[in-house]
């Protein structure tokens, strides 16, 4: 069992989650919440003390709906499923195991007559080693931004200075890349995640912009893209200086791939593609179409033509899609 006088907890974690840093077993199961989040948040906190990550568990709920029961757990709880380990079919090695089946966790119910979350079960002996406090801010959920380091990105990134480029210069600052109370990643998703709500109401100017803009850097990179009656994008089409080039060269057989729907708006996006001198696969553009109509397809291969200067291939390889082979 975790004795609370035994923890080697650093000093700014006493300071700031000093009144669950001293809780031991029989203190914690008096408490009492207002709701799930708030439990969770003190299985979190103490975790912050104590050097585990938390992850929620299962839930019930009563005959009406209720939720009545909550379980968190240490991050290590559980063990990897055994049937990934055993395909022979995998590529790629396995990530390190980093579940031990830890059966460290808070378990919660929901007092109906006090009308508030109680505790059921409180497990605090864990199976692994703890994280040292001097690096337990950089667990999955205790990682964190605050509104200062948030607005740091946002100034440095509007002057036009890279990512990598902040990142090393708040982690000189600071003192250390483990003193960031973050990882780089954290920071690539946040400028990633500013980035697509700055154009998610004008998107699809933003990618035309975007295609145009890069004519700056690349002379041969071509776009065209075609817009519906109420003044939407339809469909659009882009190469860049190589994917020309290759098409000159390897584009006898022409693979068109339109199978890929995992954007946002399910829209056909489509990847034409080619066997270089070294059977490798080279990529000669993609659309971006409205449908899978016999006129977007066809507004797609004329473009296509006129954008590689009216070369036809001598095959085309597609799906089956009718649509594709009635426009090709």
């Amino acid at each position: 069992m975790l004795e609370v006088g035994s923890l080697h907890v650093a000093d700014e974690f006493l300071g700031e989650y000093e009144d669950v840093a001293t809780l031991d077993v029989d203190d914690i199961k008096w408490m009492r919440w207002d709701s799930v989040d708030a439990a969770y948040e003190f299985y979190r906190r103490l975790g912050m003390c104590h050097g585990f990550g938390v992850r929620k568990g299962d839930s019930g709920k009563d005959c009406r709906g209720n939720l009545i029961r909550y379980r968190f757990f240490c991050n290590k709880e559980g063990l990897r499923d055994g049937r990934h380990n055993d395909r022979v079919d995998r590529r790629r090695a396995h990530k390190p195991e980093t579940r031990t089946n830890c059966e460290a966790k808070l378990s919660i119910y929901f007092d109906k007559t006090e009308r508030c979350w109680k505790v059921r079960i409180v497990a605090t002996e864990h199976n692994h080693d703890l994280t040292p406090a001097s690096m337990v801010h950089l667990i999955a959920n205790h990682r964190e931004m605050t509104d200062a380091a948030k607005a740091q990105i946002d100034g440095l990134h509007a002057s036009g200075i890279a990512t990598s480029k902040i990142v090393g210069y708040m982690a000189g600052m600071a003192g250390g890349y483990s003193l960031l109370g973050f990882l780089k990643k954290d920071v690539y998703n946040y400028v990633d995640k500013t980035r697509r709500a700055n154009i998610s109401d004008g998107d699809a100017n933003a990618a035309v912009v975007y295609l145009e803009g890069k004519a700056g850097s690349d002379p041969m990179s071509v776009a065209r893209y075609s817009i519906t009656k109420d003044a939407r994008l339809a469909n659009l089409i882009w190469a860049d200086g190589a994917s020309r080039v290759d098409y000159q060269h390897f584009g006898d057989v022409l693979a068109l791939d339109s199978t890929y729907k995992k954007n946002k708006y399910k829209k056909p996006l489509v990847i034409f593609s080619g066997s270089n001198n070294h059977k490798k696969t080279t990529i000669f553009g993609f659309g971006l179409l409205f449908d899978e109509s016999v006129s977007s397809y066809k507004w797609m291969l004329e473009n296509l033509l006129e954008v590689m200067c009216r070369k036809k291939p001598s095959a085309v390889v597609t799906d089956g899609d009718k649509a594709i082979i009635k426009a090709v």
